[in-house]
Order: C-alpha cells, then sequence, then structure tokens
C-alpha cells in the first residue's frame, strides 16, 4: 500500500525512471534536494546585523479607522496629556487632511488651525518639551492646510504664526525651514492672502532681514524666492526701502551660485517701480547685463559650475525691464553686439515660450532707437518672419513686431 501510495508524488519522475528506481528512494531524493536548496534560500533571505530594525510605521500612528468619524477622535487624543498619545495623533492627522474634503471639514467646523497654534505655540516657546518631532508635523499640516483658501486665510490671520515662520527660516532649523518656505509660499501666492501679509510691514522686513542676514549665502530655500517674488511683484518700492536692490545687484554682479535663477528674477520685479529704474541706470545695470549675455563668449574654464547660465528667461526679463529708461536706451546704443546675443537666444530656444516672448518684446524697445532699429531690420527681420512661435501669445508679439518694422520700411520709403 506505501509502495502505491508513493506513486502519487513527483509524477514526471515517477513516469521517467519509474524502471531504474523505487518511488519511495526518487521522494526520499527529492526531499533531500529541496531541503538543500531551501537553506540556500534562507541565508540569502537573512536581514544584515545592521538592518535588525523593526518599522515604526503603526507603532507612530493611532488605532482608529479613516472615516467620517475619525476626525474628531483625532482633535480629543490631540488634547491628550500623554506624549505618545499626542504624537499618534498628529502623526495620523498629517495624513488624514491629505484629502481637501477632510482638511475643509477640519478647518471650518473643528477649527483645526486655531487648536493647532495652541501646540505649536507651546512648543516653540519651551512649556512643552518636543520628545518626538512634533514641530515638523505641526508643520507639515499648515503646509497642508496652507494649499487651502480658507485654511490660508486662517493661518495668515495669525501674527504668532507668521513670526515663528520667518524665525525658522533665519536660524536655519534643518527640514523645517524648507517646510516654513513653502507655507509661506503657499499663502502669498492667494491674492486675498498677499493682502494680508503686506498690511503689516514687519512680514516684508523680517523676509528682508532673512535675505540680508548673510548676502554671499550661495543658496536659499526656492520657496523662499518664489515668497519674496509673490510680495515684490505688488510692492517692489517697499523692497528698495528694505535694501533689497544693493542685495540683489551684489550677487548678481558676483556671480553667486545659480545667480540667474530666481536673483535675476527678484531683481527684474525690482525695476517695474521708478526708484528701480533710477538705481538701476546709477549702477549701469545695461552692462551688467551686457556682461552676462556675452557670457557663451568667454572662457569656460574661467566659471564655477553653478556660474554657468542655464535658463535665460529671467535675464531677458530683467533686460526688459531696465529698458523702459532714455539713459538706458543710449546706454544700449553703445553695446552693438546685444541685439545679436538677444537674437541667438529666441531662435534658439524650442521649450520656453516665456523666453520668446521677452526677446522680441526686447527688441521692441530697443529699436526705439533709429540705429538699433535699422540694425535689427536689416540683419533680424527675416529671422523674426520665420520664427516658430510656442505658444498664441508669442505669435502675437512676433506678429506686432513685425509690422511695426515693416511699417517703418513703408513710412521711410
Amino acid at each position: 500500500m506505501w509502495e502505491q501510495l508513493a506513486r502519487y508524488r513527483n509524477h514526471f519522475l515517477q513516469h521517467e525512471i519509474k524502471d531504474v528506481m523505487k518511488p519511495t528512494s526518487i521522494n526520499s531524493l527529492q526531499t533531500t534536494e529541496w531541503t538543500h536548496h531551501m537553506e540556500k534560500r534562507n541565508i540569502c533571505k537573512c536581514m544584515p546585523l545592521c538592518c535588525n530594525s523593526t518599522s515604526t510605521h503603526l507603532a507612530d500612528r493611532a488605532e482608529l479607522a479613516y472615516g467620517w468619524f475619525a476626525l474628531p477622535k483625532l482633535l480629543k487624543e490631540l488634547d491628550s496629556d500623554v506624549r505618545l498619545t499626542h504624537w499618534k495623533a498628529v502623526v495620523s492627522l498629517s495624513e488624514f487632511v491629505l484629502n481637501p474634503l477632510n482638511a475643509q471639514r477640519a478647518i471650518i467646523e473643528m477649527d483645526l488651525v486655531r487648536k493647532l497654534k495652541n501646540a505649536f505655540m507651546r512648543m516653540r516657546l519651551k512649556h512643552h518639551k518636543e520628545e518626538h518631532r512634533e514641530v515638523e508635523m505641526y508643520l507639515r499640516i499648515y503646509n497642508i492646510l496652507s494649499r487651502n483658501l480658507d485654511g490660508a486665510e486662517n493661518i495668515a490671520n495669525r501674527k504668532c504664526l507668521r513670526v515663528e515662520f520667518y524665525k525658522i527660516i533665519k536660524n536655519q532649523e534643518p527640514i523645517k525651514d524648507e517646510l516654513a518656505s513653502e507655507i509661506l509660499r503657499n499663502l502669498t501666492c492667494k491674492p486675498k492672502v498677499l493682502g494680508i501679509f503686506l498690511e503689516d510691514p514687519e512680514n516684508f522686513s523680517a523676509l528682508a532681514e532673512i535675505f540680508r542676514q548673510d548676502p554671499c549665502r550661495p543658496q536659499f530655500p526656492l520657496h523662499l524666492w518664489h515668497h519674496l517674488c509673490d510680495m515684490l511683484e505688488v510692492a517692489p518700492d517697499r523692497g528698495i526701502e528694505l535694501g533689497l536692490f544693493e542685495l540683489l545687484h551684489s550677487r548678481i554682479l558676483n556671480r553667486l551660485s545659480n545667480f540667474w535663477d530666481m536673483n535675476t528674477k527678484a531683481f527684474a520685479l525690482l525695476l517695474c517701480c521708478a526708484e528701480g529704474q533710477r538705481r538701476f541706470d546709477a549702477v549701469d545695470g545695461v552692462k551688467l547685463l551686457y556682461d552676462v549675455f556675452a557670457q557663451p563668449d568667454e572662457n569656460p574654464r574661467m566659471l564655477l559650475p553653478r556660474q554657468k547660465v542655464e535658463n535665460w528667461e529671467y535675464t531677458a526679463l530683467a533686460l526688459l525691464n531696465g529698458l523702459h529708461s532714455k539713459r538706458a536706451l543710449w546706454r544700449s546704443r553703445e553695446f552693438t553686439q546685444l541685439p545679436c546675443y538677444v537674437g541667438r537666444l529666441m531662435t534658439s530656444t524650442t521649450d520656453n515660450p516665456r523666453l520668446q516672448i521677452y526677446c522680441l518684446k526686447v527688441f521692441r524697445e530697443l529699436g526705439v532707437m533709429p540705429c538699433i532699429k535699422r540694425y535689427i531690420i536689416g540683419n533680424w527681420l527675416q529671422d523674426i518672419c520665420k520664427l516658430f512661435c510656442l505658444d498664441a501669445d508669442a505669435e502675437c508679439a512676433r506678429d506686432a513686431l513685425v509690422d511695426w518694422l515693416r511699417r517703418d520700411i513703408a513710412d521711410s520709403s
């Protein structure tokens, strides 16, 4: 009976070598080989001694089913005096409000911004000791809530929160400064909330103090640059009063790291007011930007890795905003290669329609001077007519420029 039962295992081997070995011997050999190979496999699956720590994913989260009743339970545990319970509630809440519907309900019905503000300020004022990473998690929740218009308005209306965000950035606290910068950018990208920021002059002063703290600092958080540009776009004269023109001009003049990016954009926005244009002429800004445009003709070995211009969009924007005075236009006549540099950028770009628009508008501004206009008509008119525009706005700017140049030809004939 056992011989007949053994034939049911390993059917392929039983059929192939049925006349050579007994069924029990075949099964015994197969079991031995299987055990040997599984021992090798188990050795490969063993974790190294340095990676034997267990995951804290479940240990850091509250025990609840995410649903309609989860938010009241989390807010109740948020007020707990047990630090571990409080920490689990904060971590779970940061995931719960990722759903926009949950975030909207928490802001409007549960007044989440005020409750988090109280806990956040206790940590910042050292009334409560930070046992885990509560401050960082509060900032993550504020970052999510700031994407909502109601949440952004509630955060901006609390001055203590704005002051703490600027302090975190000024002290360069790791990870936290990036989160605080992103929160400020989310707030000021909304026009209604931007008005709240500009009503209090201390906000702009605190922001300017961060940039003036170390003029040679190679990099600032990218979101902080966007926050600065949002405020300069509305109040450039206020930025000039706080000394940002001299700061940004020195960074471009000394070719600091990535000077051609957000630094040049902020500098271009400062030129949108009369005082900015006057100071641009006083520091010979046309010569400053011409030296940047002439960079491809320089020896690349003389440039540091982050000094090479990779995106010319904001440099063209700065030149466009700086050509609104007669002194700048007369100064541009002395740089005969300037229209060539602008034209090469206009025809070489294949993925940046804004750069095309800025270059076409620069041609229009430079063409106010008769000698430059004749040069553009004689050397660049055909290239402008054949230009492949990347969007409708660039096409409108090209047609307007061509019409203006051709009308001059008809009038002169």
